[in-house]
């Protein structure tokens, strides 16, 4: 085993970019890991990081090693943890970070799902859309609606979604024909946020962008408030389409320039890159990325 630990504590050097930080989050002194590192190198007679007083770098050999060795850990890692609690219930705490409408909207069946099969297992979820710090606030999962998640965390893409335009079917009907973005400058808009001349873009589906100045009616940072004034026939709303599904399911709004639509962002579970995740945060993000994948 003392092989497999001094690849977890290479791995840790790499994945914390210090030796010191590596040390403490192993809980020994810093020479103790500077001797593990050292050891490594010495038994695979090569060179794996480069070191200098001010800086270090991987070899290109350190590369090869950290990608192959980061498999084999979380590999040996998820076997010992399944071999280890196969016959006990799940446990313990999970601290998630949702952001509000998603998790309320599209989240939550799938939490109270988990908590209800899983009642041993302490769910501890904050709804906001505050950008938590991931690993100074000690969160184990959080949810992101970003284009490309911090490189510094392990991300796992749960579904897309994308901004759409809605209104009801009342204001359509006693407005002037919507057919192309520029007819939206004479309607009211009902816009996310405080700006007062937002700027809305279209794309086409052979990806030609449109942007249209227009002029807010109604301004308000509340999502869930945003829908109930379109469905009561106050303008047009831009707002992700799991915000909207349920009305648009419902018939109380409609999609309008339905072949214009902003390009689909990702929605990701993220993590620490630590090596390695307790049975019960593992159980959870698996729960819910099953869980959208059977509702594609």
């Amino acid at each position: 085993m003392g092989d497999l630990e001094d690849l977890r504590a290479f791995v840790h050097i790499v994945e914390l970019g210090s030796i010191g930080k590596a040390a403490e989050q192993a809980g020994i002194a810093k020479s103790a890991m500077s001797r593990k590192l050292r050891l490594l190198e010495e038994r695979m007679q090569t060179e794996l990081i480069t070191r200098t007083s001010r800086q270090w770098s991987l070899t290109e050999a350190g590369r090869e090693y950290y990608d192959r060795g980061a498999g084999l850990i979380d590999v040996f890692d998820e076997f010992e943890a399944s071999v280890r609690n196969e016959n006990m219930a799940l446990s313990g705490e999970v601290r998630i970070s949702v952001p509000l409408y998603f998790g309320k909207v599209s989240l939550t069946p799938f939490l109270l799902q988990f908590a209800s099969l899983h009642p041993q297992v302490h769910l501890n979820i904050d709804l906001s859309d505050r950008l938590v710090d991931v690993i100074n606030e000690h969160y184990d999962l959080v949810i992101r609606i970003s284009d490309l998640p911090d490189s510094s965390l392990i991300a796992r893409k749960l579904c897309e979604t994308r901004h759409i335009y809605c209104a009801s079917p009342a204001y359509i009907d006693n407005s002037a024909p919507i057919r192309q973005p520029q007819d939206i400058r004479s309607h009211r808009i009902i816009q996310f946020g405080s700006a007062k001349r937002p700027k809305w873009s279209f794309t086409t589906a052979k990806g030609k962008t449109t942007t249209v100045s227009v002029t807010a009616s109604l301004n308000s940072h509340d999502g869930e408030f945003l829908i109930d004034a379109a469905e009561h026939g106050l303008g047009i709303v831009r707002v992700p389409d799991f915000l909207a599904q349920s009305s648009l399911d419902s018939g109380q709004l409609v999609q309008v320039l339905e072949n214009y639509e902003l390009e689909p962002r990702g929605i990701f579970i993220v993590y620490p890159s630590a090596r390695y995740l307790p049975q019960q945060t593992r159980a959870l993000m698996q729960y819910m990325l099953e869980g959208f994948e059977s509702d594609r």
